[in-house]
């Protein structure tokens, strides 16, 4: 049985201590079935079997604490833990994408990583407080990243509760379109900061029109 049935299996049976513990885990960088949990979480609320209010409260709580932890951690051993996670052949991707997605985003990367690339937000967590990102500049995005992230999933699975199956697949489809989209607008914001930057001042267009007229 995969690791995704037991858990879906558990979540009947334990509620919400299950759906904390899931994201909390995923939000740490273990690999956990987050998004299908919260999901589903939404369609059992949909049916009776859990309170909505409750699951949004309940998943927010555990991300916001995920992120923290991911943070903090990063902050307290700095470079150092980067280095030994570099050395997991598993995880050096993983770190060096979120390197990556930091130097070319900037702040943006934390936002990103918490709503279209979700599976990203551990690891810019630990590379973010390794750089020594000020913790209040950190937090004031991933929280309002991660409501958004909580909010989409459960309500996805709490409006379309019948369909459960084919809104995953939906939901996967927008990740790789919501993706590639970013890219697009990062490109796009790069060549207008590039054009900018070497854009002509006033008294260099005065020169060379007057070397024109000359």
């Amino acid at each position: 049985m995969q690791v995704t049935e037991i858990v879906l299996g558990l979540i009947p049976v334990y509620g919400l201590f299950v759906i904390f513990v899931i994201v909390f885990l995923a939000c740490t960088g273990i690999p956990m079935p987050s998004s299908i949990v919260v999901l589903t979480a939404g369609a059992l609320a949909a049916a009776g079997d859990l309170v909505l209010w409750r699951v949004l409260l309940v998943v927010i709580c555990a991300y916001l604490l995920g992120d923290q932890i991911t943070y903090n951690a990063g902050r307290i051993w700095g470079p150092g833990l980067i280095a030994r996670l570099r050395r997991v052949k598993r995880l050096r991707p993983a770190i060096e994408r979120s390197e990556t997605l930091l130097q070319k985003h900037g702040l943006l990367a934390i936002f990103i990583s918490r709503t279209i690339l979700s599976q990203a937000g551990p690891y810019v967590g630990y590379v973010s407080g390794s750089l020594e990102m000020g913790w209040r500049t950190f937090t004031a995005i991933a929280v309002p990243a991660a409501i958004l992230w909580t909010l989409a999933y459960a309500l996805l699975g709490y409006i379309f509760a019948g369909e459960l199956p084919q809104v995953s697949d939906l939901v996967a489809a927008m990740l790789l379109v919501g993706a590639a989209s970013l890219s697009a607008l990062a490109f796009a914001v790069w060549i207008a900061l590039l054009w900018r930057r070497f854009e002509p001042s006033s008294d260099e267009e005065a020169i060379s029109t007057g070397i024109a007229q000359e």
